[in-house]
């Protein structure tokens, strides 16, 4: 990219065509006046020529040289043609046949003039006339080229100073937006225009490389929680499974506090396992959900067999619709697990309801238990990160949070609602059909 001076080229250019056009007009003048005044030599002439024909004869013609001398015309009046002596052949009969024609000698303008006597008349005047009116012409028009030129210059200078200032704020607005000042735009009152144009496309960039730049600092912020809840979370069972595995190396104890051992070893490790797949599900949150139509119905169902196949809870499902909606199966489904299976764990032996339903546009898909509840200032904070509201059931606390994480990511909301008796939670997603 070639990276001259804006300021310079308009000039340049501008004083460039405003010279040809100087030019152009001077030389049309100087010709056209030049054509002018010889024309005005030839006019002239021809009237002194009209004049003295008018005459008809030299003699005739002589009072009028000293009128056309004080005109500028010279005039030179030879004799006329004399008849033959007698006896010298014929008498000439033939009439003269008179005429005139104008032609340039050296540096006068001459016409020479046949008059019917056969008289012949010379006019001449000298065009040094002309070419002193032109040389003046061309004195004076060059001087006052010259000063249009001067004056549009200054004109052309100060006019692109103002024209070029929009450019100017371009840059003081850039220059501050990459010291810091994000918050800065340029907002142009018309986008039709070339200056509104590159105005609006530069406000459109800023806003693109902001979003990116929070999109960054927002993937930066996560990695970093993500690390801080890892190390949280896996410190107590590693710990756990390191202090049960030490007791069963070091002191290899008889039956049945061996058994315990290992099954607490067991037991720790499926709580490692099910904290570092809640880990991963996490992390990969970040990244943006898929757009594929998902039959909800078909999700919920298979959700249910398999709760129904793993607890002695009573688990019911009611479809009053077979609905479609957009999203990720495998996420979707994660929430429908983990509502299910918090339901279970708090009603272990009681009823678990999972009612699918349409409100208002929205899919909406509402599990219940007969479990102890939620406490009414507990129903948003169950929804953070490494809460537990029962310290003894087993869990790392992040179902929820991703849970909700997952709706929002498909434009959805998972909540906490009221509820008489147990708790009640309601997956909210907006329909595809």
């Amino acid at each position: 990219m070639k990276t001259g001076s804006l300021r310079k080229r308009v000039a340049v250019v501008t004083l460039s065509l405003l010279a040809i056009v100087l030019a152009a007009v001077v030389a049309a003048v100087t010709l056209a006046y030049r054509s002018k005044l010889e024309s005005d030599l030839r006019g002239r002439l021809s009237a002194a020529g009209t004049a003295v024909e008018r005459a008809g004869s030299g003699s005739a013609a002589k009072p009028l040289v000293q009128g056309l001398a004080l005109e500028g015309i010279a005039t030179r009046i030879g004799s006329a043609l004399q008849p033959l002596p007698p006896g010298k052949g014929a008498p000439r009969t033939a009439p003269v046949k008179s005429g005139s024609s104008i032609h340039t000698r050296g540096s006068l303008l001459v016409l020479d003039e046949l008059l019917p006597d056969g008289t012949q008349v010379s006019f001449s005047t000298s065009q040094a006339s002309v070419d002193h009116a032109i040389t003046n012409l061309l004195l004076v028009e060059i001087i006052v080229a010259l000063a249009a030129l001067a004056l549009a210059t200054l004109l052309v200078v100060r006019g692109t100073n103002a024209a070029l200032r929009p450019l100017s704020q371009v840059i003081e607005t850039a220059t501050r937006i990459a010291a810091g000042d994000w918050t800065l735009r340029l907002r142009p009152s018309r986008t039709d225009t070339e200056l509104g144009s590159l105005a609006a496309a530069f406000d459109h960039m800023v806003d693109a490389l902001e979003a990116a730049a929070e999109e960054a600092l927002a993937s930066d912020t996560a990695t970093r929680r993500f690390l801080a809840d890892a190390s949280h979370e896996l410190r107590t069972p590693i710990a756990a499974l390191q202090a049960s595995a030490e007791t069963l190396l070091r002191e290899q104890p008889e039956r049945p506090e061996r058994d315990r051992l290992e099954a607490q070893l067991a037991r720790d490790t499926s709580r490692l396992g099910r904290l570092v797949d809640d880990l991963l599900g996490l992390a990969r949150l970040e990244a943006q959900p898929g757009q594929d139509p998902i039959a909800l119905a078909d999700l919920t169902r298979e959700a249910v067999d398999n709760a129904q196949a793993h607890t002695a809870a009573r688990v019911t499902l009611d479809l009053d619709d077979e609905p479609t909606v957009y999203g990720e199966a495998n996420a979707l489904n994660r929430i429908l697990r983990n509502l299910l299976d918090n339901a279970v764990s708090a009603a272990p032996d009681g009823d678990v309801h999972l009612r699918l339903t349409r409100s208002n546009g929205d899919i909406e898909v509402q599990v219940t238990d007969s479990g102890p509840g939620v406490p009414v200032n507990e129903r948003e904070r169950i929804f953070e990160r490494s809460i537990r509201l029962d310290p003894t059931t087993p869990g790392s606390g992040l179902g929820l949070a991703i849970a909700r994480r997952i709706a929002r990511q498909h434009n959805g909301e998972l909540t906490c609602d009221p509820c008489p008796s147990g708790a009640s939670f309601t997956l909210r997603l907006p329909s595809a059909t």
